[in-house]
């Protein structure tokens, strides 16, 4: 069957509540393609409900999947060997953000030839099965949590905090998704729009209550704030949530691609 690729316009939910529906918060890379179709070889699908099922095997030690330079786009599996799934739309490698493709690996070991990971596509927390030949299977120690109730923000390393600091999240018509994720891209936001602070980290997870942004797909994301002291400790983003320039250039340094990020409430 023929899929629509909705790369063309890929924004962010972020942004306060009271902003314009048509300001983009993550434009699109110059290089993101126009809209077009693909072809997929089944229509076998993988769902999940809103409350992703996604479980960290071991938190300290996360397997992460970085395609190789030969794979173009995310061709995902629903059983090792099995039938490859039709995606809502493309994912590119690299990934549309900038940087590979990477996914984070939910079953499996390193050696093996097929691993579970989750996918950057609608519904949250979808997952599939991928061969390990197309991508670099290497494991992280640090992972990010952030805490709706308490509006906060902590990055572990091997057990060990080392980051805490107040956010900015969700206003309630539009809250934060609930759930384990990874960080899909990272992106250093261009002069034109300072309003998101130095840097972006693009998660894999997407607004659960917005069907678009901007006129595209509503990626969630932690981003930077220019005015921490007016926004930080507040629920008024279109879901996405808000640290400090600091805090996001450290978060930008230390916290690598397919690195877990569990958001709870």
């Amino acid at each position: 069957m023929t899929i629509l690729v909705m790369l063309a316009i890929i924004a962010s939910a972020c942004g306060t509540a009271e902003a314009s529906p048509q300001r983009a918060e993550v434009a699109p890379s110059p290089t993101s393609t126009s809209t077009s179709t693909t072809t997929s070889t089944s229509t076998s699908t993988s769902t999940t409900s809103s409350t992703p099922p996604t479980t960290i095997p071991n938190p300290h030690e996360t397997l992460t999947a970085a395609a190789r330079s030969s794979v173009t786009s995310l061709v995902a599996y629903d059983s090792p060997n099995g039938e490859r799934i039709s995606l809502p739309f493309q994912v590119p490698n690299p990934h549309q953000f900038g940087g590979p493709l990477t996914l984070m690996v939910t079953e499996g070991a390193k050696d093996d030839d097929w691993v579970k990971v989750q996918l950057p596509i609608r519904p949250n927390g979808t997952e599939a099965w991928i061969p390990t030949a197309d991508y670099r299977i290497t494991s992280t120690v640090i992972w990010a949590e952030v805490d709706l109730s308490t509006t906060s923000v902590k990055v572990f390393s091997d057990g060990e905090l080392i980051q805490e600091s107040q956010a900015a999240i969700g206003a309630e018509e539009t809250p934060t998704p609930i759930g384990t994720f990874y960080v899909a891209a990272k992106r250093l936001n261009p002069p034109e729009e300072a309003h998101l602070g130095t840097w972006a980290l693009v998660l894999s997870s997407f607004s659960e209550t917005l069907p678009s942004f901007s006129g595209g797909l509503p990626v969630i994301a932690i981003h930077g704030e220019n005015d921490p002291d007016r926004v930080l400790g507040e629920a008024i983003s279109n879901g996405c949530v808000r640290v400090s320039n600091e805090v996001i250039q450290f978060l930008a340094a230390y916290v690598p691609l397919g690195a877990p990020v569990i958001i709870s409430a």
